[in-house]
């Protein structure tokens, strides 16, 4: 096995000096405010909503400050340290809470659409006598859906699917089954048994390789937890290993050097602009290169594998980069197969519509000349454990050789 490439040192902070993560970590004053700003909003336009008769005073208010205090145990949880059990109690409160807010204030979207049209089509003609009745009914209704939604979604978080799919190779490359996942997320909110269930799903399908492709870690994962996780991943054997990159939220908190630390400590062996000859063995020649995250500014992938040497530049090269961007760039340096997370597919209705704008390829299967791409929806979720666009998945891809695939990408 070779191993080559730049030995990138990240120094905590470091990082926070690039251009890319401070034009990131700028926008994070700004989802405060709006966050501050959407919950003053709707819990005033609540309060009012419930006035007339059949509700007391004191009953509106005792709902209302109910739902500051689970407004304020979000920001805050994210803000303080530990993973006892009443920090996890209340962050997963304070994480349902914004999964809340935002169905909730997606049900209510749909209402004020409903009651525009109404007022032209009069689809639905309410006497001004039960106009207080109606009110009331549309709050219960509002917080019913949302909180409906929120658990069918967090539901739909516990049942992993896995994707397959079958690529062709050349005749002369060797079958490779690649086992692949983004976005775990592992922290308070993501345990070590959730990541046991992942592993259950991918031990009987017998990968050649497992892939990490970034976001493995959360800002709040516990280094005390690395030796069980170290555990659960012993349980695979993958014949030519596991590898990863490492994502953006592994650099937050200016933790970009323990997150590596971590995760090669736990058994992932991380890629940052590094490349490895995987196979060398066997004679089947697996260029796999790992990039590190946009966020943190990173060489172009022909640069990171400028020292590949002539015999070995036409290996079958397979590119892991967390975010689905620079595709030109794989394109130019002749990679066969980029994987890539980051999108999680939107994660909640209807975002999943919105992410296409945002990249080239923001999810599924996509081709560029010979250079293929898969954008997984990542098997976990950020912040509340809850998935209400897609399923949480596993790629499973098997390079399969063909004799009408003449070669691979240069």
């Amino acid at each position: 096995m070779t191993c080559q490439g730049a030995q990138v040192t990240i120094v905590p902070g470091l990082f926070f000096h690039s251009g890319r993560m401070s034009s990131f970590l700028a926008f994070v004053p700004i989802l405060k405010g709006l966050y501050v700003i959407f919950n003053v909003v709707f819990i005033a336009r609540f309060y009012f909503a419930l006035r007339g008769p059949g509700i007391s005073r004191a009953a509106r208010i005792s709902l209302c400050l109910l739902a500051v205090a689970l407004s304020l145990v979000f920001p805050v949880t994210r803000a303080i340290d530990g993973n006892a059990f009443w920090i996890k109690a209340l962050s997963f409160a304070g994480h349902f809470w914004f999964a809340f807010m935002y169905h909730a204030a997606l049900v209510w979207a749909l209402l004020c659409i409903f009651r525009l049209f109404n007022r032209r089509f009069r689809w639905l003609v309410i006497a001004e006598e039960e106009r207080v009745r109606w009110r009331h009914r549309s709050c219960a209704g509002i917080a019913v859906a949302a909180v409906v939604m929120c658990i069918v979604g967090w539901i739909n978080m516990q049942y992993p699917v896995v994707r397959e799919e079958k690529l062709a190779v050349p005749a002369g490359v060797a079958p490779l089954r690649i086992a692949a996942l983004s976005d775990l997320h592992l922290g308070r909110l993501a345990s070590v048994g959730f990541l046991s269930g992942v592993v259950d799903l991918i031990e009987p399908l017998s990968p050649d390789i497992v892939l990490f492709l970034g976001d493995t870690l959360e800002h709040d994962f516990a280094p005390s937890e690395a030796q069980a996780i170290a555990g659960v991943l012993q349980r695979l054997k993958p014949r030519l290993g596991i590898w990863g990159v490492m994502g953006n939220h592994e650099y937050l908190e200016e933790r970009g050097a323990l997150s590596k630390r971590l995760l090669n400590q736990v058994g992932i062996h991380t890629l940052i602009d590094q490349w490895v000859m995987l196979g060398e063995e066997s004679n089947e020649k697996i260029l796999l290169i790992g990039r590190r995250d946009r966020f943190v500014g990173r060489k172009p992938v022909q640069k990171v594998i400028a020292d590949v040497s002539e015999e070995d530049k036409d290996a079958l090269k397979i590119l892991l980069d967390h975010q689905p961007t620079d595709l030109e760039g794989a394109e130019k340096a002749g990679v066969f197969l980029q994987l890539s997370g980051h999108s999680h597919n939107g994660q909640f209705f209807p975002l999943n519509f919105i992410v296409p704008f945002l990249f080239e390829n923001a999810y599924g299967y996509y081709r560029r000349g010979q250079t293929q791409y898969w954008v997984t929806s990542g098997v976990g979720a950020w912040g509340p454990r809850i998935r209400t666009s897609g399923r949480p998945e596993i790629m499973l891809i098997d390079l399969v050789p063909q004799p009408d695939v003449q070669e691979l990408p240069q």
